[in-house]
């Protein structure tokens, strides 16, 4: 078993690979000691500049050994070598850290392998060897059945997961070792995480459907649910897919994307479809979440953006049929988009207007690569069919306008790698030349 070591946060590629002894030593005796102490003392001065200097540190991909940090669609084909066998937990903003990492450490001592401090000295990362043999598929579910049983009393953070996760490389004096602890999981969540598509037919506005298996955690129903603030409920709602972004600033790839529309003012005739869509779409986005908390949000969204509001016994009476249709069909229903632009949730300094010229001109390049790759595609296949090679052939093929062709058979191959990374440059906090701050 090996993880992958990047250098840094920017590494598209592993400089090495460490067990996880090595790991351990590199936590102990970690040479960014320095820097990581001046992160912690602006991390307990509320400077957000510690997010920056987190930038620098080295990163590891706890659950992978891997050619590359890229690992969605068939790009995991190319960069995937194997588990690690590793399941990487992180609980955040912990008020007495040192107090709290020793309490896990005595009460999780069978099953977990390593207990460390995070670099900003406000969190505690978690290492569990797992016994069963780790695919794609059951990945999740068997990270979330940890989550859910083992560490129940735990808070989690439900974001930082996922094949690919990243985990800075701390310091920890007395991080704590035991390579021999680990875990066989009964995956006690049988679920499919919704990703498996049964149709795609888009002739009704929301007919995507996905059969999932949801536990009683969230279809249960209630006469009376907990109204949690929606303060709480934001730290734990996914409102649109989660897309890990490996570059610091922004990624531009293809992902079927969910997202929840709020509308400003959701009038008297739409009151009943825009929860029903947004109740499955919550669903959909959090298929773990416990129900008072979708009610919670729920409820948030009626009180604040539906006019008038439902009464609270409708709301409950609404709530309670669309979440039992759910549970009764093990089934979901959202409408699914292409979306390219994703960025980084963790890029505090790009304004919204430098977002914006950011995503048009990314699209812009994007679209020109893919004409251009169409016609590439083209020439070869009348090549390959010994047929005379001209723009309207090409057309048939493509379904491009001639104009369209005719300027991108002239035009040079574009490196799409090359040329997004030296439009992000213009924007890197390191740059001070970039459009604005």
């Amino acid at each position: 078993m090996k993880i992958s070591f990047y250098d840094g946060i920017k590494s598209k590629t592993p400089s090495r690979y460490l067990n996880l002894q090595e790991v351990y030593e590199f936590i102990k005796a970690s040479p960014n000691v320095g820097l990581i102490e001046t992160i912690r003392i602006l991390k307990g001065n509320n400077d957000n500049y510690y997010r920056e200097l987190k930038l620098k540190l080295p990163v590891i991909t706890p659950h992978v050994e891997a050619n590359g940090r890229k690992l969605a669609g068939d790009e995991f084909d190319i960069n995937f070598k194997s588990f690690t066998q590793i399941m990487y937990f992180d609980i955040d903003d912990v008020e007495n850290v040192h107090q709290e990492k020793q309490r896990i450490i005595n009460q999780y001592k069978d099953i977990v392998s390593l207990v460390c401090i995070s670099p900003s000295g406000k969190g505690i990362s978690i290492f569990v060897q797992v016994e069963n043999e780790l695919t794609q598929e059951n990945f999740m579910p068997i990270w979330n059945s940890i989550r859910l049983n083992e560490f129940a009393n735990e808070n989690i953070d439900i974001k930082a997961t996922g094949i690919a996760r990243t985990m800075f490389l701390t310091y920890d004096t007395n991080v704590y070792f035991n390579p021999e602890a680990t875990l066989a999981v009964e995956c006690l969540i049988e679920e499919k995480q919704g990703t498996d598509l049964n149709t795609c037919n888009n002739k009704k506005e929301y007919n995507n459907t996905i059969n999932s298996h949801y536990s009683s955690t969230n279809t249960t129903t209630k006469d009376k649910y907990n109204l949690y603030s929606i303060d709480y409920v934001l730290k734990l709602v996914n409102t649109s897919t989660p897309v890990e972004v490996n570059n610091h600033i922004v990624d531009v790839k293809e992902v079927e994307f969910v997202g929840m529309y709020i509308p400003k003012i959701i009038p008297a005739k739409k009151r009943h479809k825009t929860l029903y869509i947004m109740i499955h779409q919550l669903y959909y986005l959090n298929p773990e979440l416990e129900i008072d908390v979708i009610y919670s949000f729920i409820w948030y969204i009626n009180s604040v953006f539906v006019r008038p509001k439902l009464d609270k016994y409708e709301l409950l009476r609404h709530f309670n049929n669309v979440v039992n249709q759910i549970h009764c069909s093990s089934i979901v229903h959202v409408n699914f988009r292409k979306r390219r632009i994703h960025f980084n949730k963790n890029c505090w300094y790009i304004t919204p207007k430098d977002k914006m010229y950011l995503a048009k001109k990314l699209l812009g390049l994007y679209k020109r690569h893919e004409n251009k790759q169409k016609i590439i595609d083209a020439i070869q296949q009348l090549e390959a069919s010994n047929k005379k090679i001209t723009n309207v052939a090409i057309k048939q093929i493509t379904g491009l306008d001639v104009k369209t062709i005719r300027n991108h058979r002239k035009s040079e191959n574009i490196d799409l790698e090359y040329e997004i990374s030296s439009i992000i440059d213009e924007f890197s906090e390191y740059n001070p030349n970039r459009l604005s701050a």
